[in-house]
């Protein structure tokens, strides 16, 4: 009976079919079971694609990870040429600087290498001595201008008192060596005396108090000292403090030498 029932079932869907293409349309029971498994269908579809995506987001999670590190590399190596090629350049201009100088009248100039600092004791320690006619008293100057004074000195070292040292070096008669400097954006330039008043910055005392000084004048030795010849950049002016009941004017200067760039020096003997 089941299987009779089975075989008319089949033959009215199949009559329904038929007569429904015919006709061209969708039969009522195919378009029942279309809705029915069509959002299965599309759910499945979703859960398959996933599952894909998954799986190959997996699978290139390594290769995802060396290319990150790779290019973290890259970015790191870049910076450090960066800094590289700035100090290169740096170096370069300071150089060029230096090829430029000549030689003051009646002294020549001994090439050194800064190697070693004592910033508590406003001192740098260079590579040529004695053996290559370095002396007491002698100025040290770099491309941006005066540095200092050389203090002690041995066969292939010798040590630079800054200007920056509040303390005076004595010459080679034990009698302290005072550093003569003029104002060159007056005419006639005023002249000081300078000394060095803490780690960056110079006093310049004038025996007028009315020196014609401004700020951002440049201040450069006088020539009037035994062993510094005149014309050595010293710095700019950043501060004036006249004191008349004193008779004098104080101008605090700002040293054009760099501390941090010191690398290559030259000595004047």
């Amino acid at each position: 009976m089941v299987l009779v029932g089975l075989c008319v079932f089949g033959f009215l869907l199949g009559s329904l079919q038929n007569s429904s293409h015919l006709k061209d349309r969708v039969d009522p029971v195919s378009s029942v079971i279309r809705s029915l498994l069509s959002p299965l269908g599309s759910a499945l579809n979703a859960c398959v694609r996933s599952v894909g995506s998954f799986a190959e987001g997996t699978l290139s999670s390594t290769r995802l990870v060396r290319e990150n590190r790779r290019l973290k590399a890259l970015e790191q190596s870049f910076a450090l040429y960066s800094d590289t090629i700035g100090q290169v350049r740096a170096e370069c201009e300071m150089l060029r600087k230096m090829a430029g100088f000549g030689p003051p009248a009646g002294k020549a100039r001994v090439p050194a290498l800064v190697y070693g600092f004592s910033i508590n004791e406003n001192r740098l320690t260079i590579n040529v001595g004695s053996n290559q006619g370095v002396k007491a008293g002698c100025p040290v100057e770099s491309a941006d201008g005066l540095v200092g004074t050389v203090e002690d000195v041995e066969a292939n070292r010798s040590q630079v008192l800054l200007l920056t040292s509040a303390g005076l070096q004595p010459n080679s008669n034990g009698k302290p060596l005072l550093i003569g400097a003029i104002d060159i954006n007056r005419n006639p330039p005023p002249a000081g005396l300078l000394r060095g008043e803490n780690a960056s910055t110079l006093t310049l005392t004038f025996m007028d108090p009315k020196a014609p000084v401004q700020i951002g004048d440049t201040i450069v030795t006088s020539g009037f000292s035994e062993k510094i010849p005149r014309g050595l950049v010293i710095g700019k002016v950043i501060q004036i403090d006249p004191s008349e009941e004193f008779g004098t004017l104080k101008a605090r200067i700002d040293p054009a030498f760099s501390l941090g760039n010191l690398e290559f020096v030259f000595v004047l003997t």
